[in-house]
């Protein structure tokens, strides 16, 4: 069939695209919308009858103007109507299915062809988003019309480069990239990739950076690589922030509050310097707080003021306050809706009148107020502090205006967020209960205990309306992080030679908040392989069991002691983190006195038998966070008792006692403290307390700075029988012990986990004939050995690193004025 010149319509004028200029469409026809004088119509409806194959739209850019309505004074071609559409054909698609097309389109196969709707064929194909280039032409058939949308695909993506980027890497921006690999181009997702890397850049200080984009078609142009490129340039340093107006409160104060900070020579280690947006909108609304805390309520801190230098590398920041006037607090009062008399009310009030005005404080005595009405059923209290200004005596009274709302109880408590961990071990955390009236002191202690389980990064506890106006629900939504560890290590010590240590862990065993440990570790002083099995919830009841098997040899440098044994503990919580624990030992001992010491002096300490013990022991434990603590205490004391009535050799009793206290601190430090003491008493005047249950202090984990087990009672021991012989110093251990430690613990690189620490401890090992703090063979202060030092700790994916320096300050002839220690595992 011969094909004859294509044509261009317009609404329903249809013009040929082949015809001689004047007349001709002004080039380009890629958008339809042309305005043309009306005697062309009269040309172009004589030409449809004489060819059969007309061009009716196309376009490369989004048909938005297409006009489907034709002009007022345009005629209405009545030959093609009623023609019918017997061919849908679909030319130039390679990836996008020809029924995808076809869908999308107004004129259907079979049906009557109107024209008016070629301009809404043309937004619907184009709408898809999959093509560069759209045209709609027609071709008459001796049965009706031949209906052609052709079309050019846009490339796939095939790869996806980011060059340029020196400071941060493809990891740092990957998340900022939506161009994948493997979809169609799409020009808006590159222009939006390339804004989110800029400002990511930006968020770094590089407020100078450049990123641009490039495509690069691959050969045979169905798809391309998008390149994404970043010139970065240099990095803008916050050089100087200056404060204008601020007298009544230093500068120096105010910029120790704020996150954004001058830049330093330790910048590159430290951050500081970098400016953030986000970061600097708090600033203003902290040094507001600022003000506000000290009485200045008329406070106004102006729009900053920012300005680089000549090189673009620094950035000075001013800002300007206006201070205005301190005010105290004048009257307080208590409104509204009181359910306790005003005095009980006035007793909780941390502001008093006379007082300089305080907004950290009203925030607290909110708060104060708030609690006694949410632990009264009322979840929708409201407080209201009103405010009267007096200007005269600069003076501000407080009338907290309270309305309670409706007393309501907790109608249901959803458990969100566990994937792993089942509901009935939160739920047992829980101190508020379907049911009861609603207890906002209850809601807290929920939250601390499941936080203190250590299986959560975050617990939120939020309250939605219930089925009826006085019904709540409760929400608990939790962020699981992972509880179990698999570790292999191997290390050098100069005290131990080699380390070897492994361990598998769960801390939450198949999700039901049980501990299942498996470990092992060899050194050149001592090996132990140690099976472990703790549940906090015994059968569902508010029962502990535990049970550990060992095995261990360690060498104490004048005797080598091999135990293998186990314990099985029962433990019962009396009223919330009070636990009481009675626990049963058998351990079998095998003591080796070892090589060149004298065996007279020292025969009836060697000894080797069985430990038979019962334990009785109580703790106390608030700590936010059993793993990793940063705040609260935990108090643990305990007697283990070994009479012969057991049926071990070894006879004494021995009492322990530990305090931990932990303290938060501003910009993430936590000051920490730690004090044991311990006691063995000798229960049989002819069975002597044989040398391995006695103590020995030194190392990483007790007082460090100092050797593994060197700080303890010396005796003068000769090295064989003979009368001749030289004596040596033998550790012969204490039946005392004293432990001190205090840290500081301090952020270094937050987000990898990396924390500094430094520390300073004492302590000793006393003998039968000592007291604690005296020490007849060394002239010690208090009786004790002192250390500090520093070190930084590792919250590594396989566990708790230390890596510590410890320096002796009551230093002995074989001690190191510097120490090296390096183990696994927290401290306390």
């Amino acid at each position: 069939m011969r094909r004859g010149p294509r044509f261009w319509i317009e609404g329903r004028r249809t013009y040929p695209l082949d015809c001689p200029a004047p007349y001709r469409p002004t080039a380009p026809l890629r958008s339809p919308v042309l305005s043309l004088k009306p005697f062309l119509t009269l040309l172009a409806v004589t030409l449809w009858a004489l060819v059969p194959c007309r061009a009716l739209a196309q376009a490369e850019a989004p048909p938005a103007a297409v006009s489907a309505t034709p002009p007022a004074d345009a005629p209405v071609d009545e030959g093609e109507e009623g023609e019918r559409v017997v061919e849908l054909r679909v030319e130039g698609n390679r990836r996008v299915e020809t029924e995808a097309i076809r869908r999308a389109l107004r004129t259907k196969q079979g049906a009557p062809f109107d024209p008016i709707r070629t301009s809404e064929d043309l937004r619907a194909v184009w709408a898809l988003g999959y093509f560069t280039d759209v045209q709609l032409l027609v071709q008459r058939l001796p049965n009706g019309i031949a209906y052609v949308v052709r079309v050019a695909e846009r490339p796939t993506v095939r790869a996806v480069r980011v060059v340029g980027n020196d400071e941060l890497s493809q990891d740092d921006l990957k998340e900022q990239i939506d161009v994948r690999t493997g979809t169609i181009l799409d020009v808006d997702t590159v222009r939006s990739s390339q804004k989110k890397i800029q400002e990511k850049y930006v968020e770094k200080g590089y407020f100078l950076v450049e990123v641009k984009h490039r495509i690069e078609p691959v050969e045979g142009g169905a798809s391309v690589d998008v390149v994404l490129v970043v010139e970065e340039n240099s990095k803008v340093m916050v050089k100087e922030i200056s404060f204008i107006g601020a007298e009544k409160i230093r500068p120096d104060e105010l910029k120790a509050v704020m996150v954004t900070r001058e830049g330093g020579y330790f910048s590159f280690l430290t951050g500081e310097g970098t400016y953030r947006e986000e970061a600097f909108q708090r600033d203003l609304a902290v040094i507001q707080a600022t003000y506000y805390d000290r009485g200045y309520i008329n406070v106004r801190i102006d729009k900053p003021t920012t300005a680089l230098s000549a090189d673009k590398r620094s950035i000075f920041i001013t800002l300007k306050v206006v201070e205005g006037e301190a005010y105290d607090i004048g009257q307080i009062d208590f409104g509204g809706d009181l359910i306790v008399p005003k005095e009980r009310l006035a007793k909780l009030m941390t502001s008093t009148k006379g007082e300089r005005f305080n907004r950290s404080k009203l925030s607290q005595d909110i708060q104060s107020i708030t609690d006694v009405y949410y632990d009264q059923g009322y979840a929708y209290a409201n407080i209201n502090p009103v405010t009267s200004v007096n200007a005269d005596d600069k003076t501000v009274d407080l009338t907290f205006d309270v309305q309670k709302g409706p007393q309501v109880t907790i109608e249901r408590i959803d458990i969100v967020g566990n994937t792993k961990t089942r509901d009935k071990v939160i739920r047992r955390e829980l101190r508020v209960y379907e049911g009861e009236l609603y207890n906002g002191t209850g809601v807290r202690r929920s939250r601390e205990r499941a936080t203190a389980l250590g299986f959560f990064e975050t617990v939120d506890v939020t309250q939605k309306p219930g089925s009826a106006d006085d019904k709540i629900v409760l929400q608990v939504e939790v962020k699981e992080k992972a509880t179990g560890t698999f570790q292999v290590g191997l290390g050098f010590s100069n005290v131990e030679n080699f380390i070897f240590t492994a361990q598998v862990s769960q801390n939450n065993f198949l999700g039901w908040g049980q501990t299942v440990s498996a470990s092992a570790q060899i050194s050149g002083l001592r090996s132990l392989i140690q099976l472990s099995f703790y549940d906090p919830y015994f059968l569902d009841t508010q029962y502990l069991l535990s049970a550990d098997f060992f095995r261990v040899d360690a060498d104490y440098d004048g005797f080598i002691r091999r135990s293998t044994g186990g314990s099985l503990s029962l433990g019962y919580q009396f009223v919330d983190d009070l636990l009481g624990t009675v626990g049963y030992t058998r351990e079998y001992v095998d003591v080796e006195a070892g090589q060149n010491l004298g065996s007279v002096l020292l025969a009836n300490q060697f000894l080797s038998g069985v430990t038979s013990a019962a334990r009785l022991s109580l703790s106390f434990d608030r700590r936010d966070n059993r793993l990793f603590p940063s705040r609260g205490f935990i108090h643990y004391g305990s007697v283990e008792f070994a009479p012969k009535l057991l049926g071990g050799t070894f006879l004494f009793t021995r009492y322990s006692a530990y305090s931990r206290l932990y303290f938060p601190l501003p910009l993430g430090f936590v000051f920490k403290t730690n004090a044991t003491v311990g006691y063995i008493q000798q229960l049989d005047a002819n069975s002597p307390l044989p040398i391995s249950e006695l103590y020995y202090l030194g190392g990483i984990n007790t007082i460090r700075g100092y050797y593994l087990r060197s700080i303890s009672p010396t005796l003068l021991v000769p090295r064989s029988d003979s009368p001749d012989a030289t004596v040596v110093e033998f550790r012969s251990g204490g039946n005392k012990q004293l432990i001190l430690n205090l840290e500081l613990e301090f952020p270094i690189f937050e987000k990898a986990g990396i924390r500094g620490v430094l520390f300073y401890d004492a302590g000793n090992a006393y003998s039968a004939n000592e007291r604690l703090f005296q020490d007849l063979q060394n002239d010690l202060p208090l009786g004790m050995f002192h250390s500090a030092g520093f070190g930084f700790r590792w919250f590594s994916p396989i566990g708790p690193l230390r890596f510590e320096w410890g320096i002796p300050l009551t230093r002995r002839p074989e001690d190191e004025p510097l120490l090296f220690e390096f183990t696994i595992g927290n401290f306390f």
